[in-house]
C-alpha cells in the first residue's frame, strides 16, 4: 500500500482511507492471532477437562458403591432389629435365699411361654457350685460358708438336704455337723452338689473320716436330708473332681484326677 502524493488533489481522502486500511489490517491480524491462540488453548482445555471428568468418574464409582453398600447394611440391620423385635422377650426372674450368715443368693429362672425353668445361682462375693435338673424345674447349690446343700423347686419352695448327723457303723463315732465344723473349720462337710439322671442329689464330703488323710467321698442324699449313702471315694481335693455329663445310658461321668468313674442310673456305687 503506497503512500499518496502530497500534491494529489485527493490527498486527504487517500490518507484517511490509508489509515483505515492500516487499522483494519492491524485488527484483522490481532483477531486472527487471538482466535488462533484461543483455538489452541481451547483444544488443550478440552483435553484437560476430559481428563478431569474421567478422573472424577473413577473416584465417584467406588463412592457410589460404598453408598449402596451402606444402604444395604442399614437395610440389613433394620431387618435384623425388626426380627429381634418380633421374637418374644424372655423374662428373667429370681428367688432370693438368705443363708444363716445373712448372705444373699439369687436363684434365677426364665419364664418363657408360661414355662418356668432355672438358669443359675448368683451370690455376690461368694463362689457357688450349682446344678440344674434335666427338666429345668429343680436347682441345687451349696452354701460353702455354712456348708449346706439347698434345693429349690420351680414354684419357689426350697429344701435343705444337708446331712446334720452321721453315726459310723463300725466305731459308733457320731459326726455332728456343728460340732465338727466348730473344731475344724476347714473340714469339708458338703460341697459341689449335682443331680443324677434319675434326679438323685449327690455331693462331696470328708465323712466318714475325720483326721486321716483319705480322699473326698461322693455321697447321695434324698430330699429330706435323712437318707444318705456313701457312693465311693475320689480324689483328695475338690478341684481334682469334675462332673462331665452323662453317657448314652444316663450314667453320670465323674473325672477324678484323670480317672473317669461312672455312676449308673439307679445305682448307689461308682464304678
Amino acid at each position: 500500500m503506497g503512500k499518496p502524493s502530497i500534491f494529489s488533489r485527493n490527498y486527504e481522502e487517500q490518507m484517511r482511507r490509508r489509515r483505515i486500511n492500516i487499522i483494519l489490517i492491524v485488527l484483522i491480524i490481532v483477531f486472527a492471532s487471538f482466535f488462533y491462540l484461543q483455538y489452541k488453548l481451547d483444544k488443550k482445555g478440552i483435553k484437560l477437562i476430559n481428563i478431569k471428568i474421567n478422573s472424577n468418574k473413577k473416584i465417584e464409582q467406588p463412592i457410589k458403591n460404598t453408598q449402596n453398600q451402606n444402604r444395604e447394611d442399614k437395610s440389613a440391620n433394620t431387618q435384623t432389629q425388626q426380627n429381634n423385635n418380633d421374637k418374644p422377650k424372655i423374662e428373667t426372674k429370681e428367688y432370693v435365699y438368705t443363708s444363716p450368715t445373712q448372705k444373699i443368693f439369687k436363684i434365677k429362672y426364665k419364664d418363657e411361654n408360661n414355662q418356668k425353668k432355672f438358669v443359675g445361682v448368683e451370690a455376690e462375693g461368694l463362689q457357688v457350685d450349682f446344678d440344674i435338673s434335666q427338666d429345668g424345674t429343680k436347682i441345687v447349690f451349696d452354701d460353702k460358708e455354712n456348708q449346706n446343700i439347698i434345693v429349690y423347686n420351680i414354684d419357689g419352695s426350697k429344701q435343705d438336704v444337708t446331712i446334720q448327723k452321721y453315726v459310723t457303723r463300725t466305731s459308733g463315732f457320731v459326726f455332728e455337723k456343728q460340732k465338727i465344723l466348730s473344731h475344724k473349720k476347714d473340714f469339708i462337710w458338703s460341697i459341689k452338689p449335682h443331680f443324677t439322671s434319675d434326679d438323685k442329689i449327690i455331693f462331696l464330703t470328708r465323712i466318714p473320716y475325720y483326721g486321716s488323710k483319705r480322699g473326698l467321698f461322693l455321697w447321695y442324699s434324698n430330699y429330706n436330708g435323712m437318707n444318705f449313702v456313701n457312693l465311693g471315694e475320689l480324689a483328695m481335693t475338690p478341684e481334682d473332681i469334675k462332673y462331665e455329663g452323662f453317657d448314652e445310658k444316663g450314667a453320670l461321668l465323674i473325672n477324678s484326677q484323670g480317672k473317669v468313674y461312672r455312676l449308673e442310673k439307679g445305682s448307689f456305687r461308682i464304678k
